[in-house]
Parts: C-alpha cells; sequence; structure tokens
C-alpha cells in the first residue's frame, strides 16, 4: 500500500466527531473534568501516552506527547515511557500510577486486578485518587478506541492543543 493509498483509505473513514457530536461533548466534558483531579495533569497525560502507545493510537501518542511537552515535561521521561520498568526516571507514584494503567487496559490477559496490585495503588492514590485514576485509563482507551478505528486524522492535534491551551 503506497502512502497516496494510505490517505485514500482514510480520507473514506466516518468522521465520529460529526456523527455523535452530543457524545464527544460528553466526553470532552468528562476529560475538563479530570483536569482538575488531584493526581495531576502531567501525571494524567503520561498515563494517556503509555495506554496510547499499548493500544496503537498513533494520534493519542502524538497528542499526549506534545501535552507533555507544552507542560515542560522532559524528552527523557517522554521517551522513556514505553520502557518505563527499565527507566530509573520515574518516581514510585508514578511506576504505581503505570502498573495500574496498563494492567486496566490489558484487563483480559491479567484475568482481573489482582490484591497487591490493587493494595498498592490504593495505599498510593487514596480510593478517591484511584477512581479518578481508573477513570482517566478508561477515558483513553475510549479515546484509541474511537482513533485507531476511524484513523483520526492527525491535523486536528492542532486545534486540540489550542483548545486546551485555552482551557488550562
Amino acid at each position: 500500500m503506497t502512502s497516496l493509498d494510505h490517505h485514500q483509505e482514510n480520507s473514506m473513514r466516518a468522521n465520529y466527531f460529526q456523527l455523535i457530536p452530543s457524545e464527544i461533548r460528553q466526553l470532552t466534558s468528562i476529560e475538563s473534568t479530570m483536569a482538575n483531579y488531584s493526581i495531576g495533569t502531567q501525571l494524567l497525560e503520561l498515563i494517556k501516552l503509555r495506554v496510547s502507545q499499548i493500544n496503537g493510537c498513533s494520534f493519542c501518542v502524538s497528542l499526549h506527547t506534545q501535552q507533555l511537552r507544552l507542560m515542560n515535561e522532559t524528552n527523557e521521561r517522554i521517551d522513556l515511557v514505553s520502557v518505563w520498568q527499565e527507566a530509573p526516571c520515574y518516581t514510585d507514584r508514578e511506576r504505581t500510577a503505570f502498573r495500574w494503567a496498563e494492567s486496566l487496559t490489558r484487563l483480559a490477559d491479567e484475568r482481573g486486578i489482582h490484591d497487591p496490585l490493587y493494595t498498592e495503588a490504593v495505599n498510593e492514590f487514596g480510593e478517591e485518587g484511584l477512581s479518578q485514576l481508573s477513570l482517566a485509563v478508561a477515558m483513553i482507551n475510549t479515546w484509541n478506541r474511537l482513533a485507531v478505528p476511524f484513523q483520526t486524522d492527525h491535523q486536528f492535534i492542532a486545534s486540540l492543543l489550542q483548545h486546551s491551551a485555552t482551557t488550562n
């Protein structure tokens, strides 16, 4: 398949933003609420990046990488998200969040969430914080499951970044 074929294939995918605008507004509203979570927006962006990597969502990987750069996250920490277990630049709190996010994203593979991980995550984030983290993981999985099959056009990233900058 040539890049032209891929582009033509992309242009034939439905624009879910136009087809389910009410639902997209509701999802966006939840995202706005999550910006105020005590977990912190930078950690949430790191989690969104990691989950998007797992799900193979190039749109979301690009978006959240750029979001993190706008938040002055270091290139090292952005670049090493995919290998966070071996990278020395993450805190214990971030490592717990990554473990939790990966387990929720790979729920079927994990056959549930085991008690040691649950206990570790509750100890780190508290029950409310862990509930918030879980919703954030669910949300990015939802966005990935829209962006990947509909091959969301990367040209929309600039407007999302601009919108994010004006609402934060």
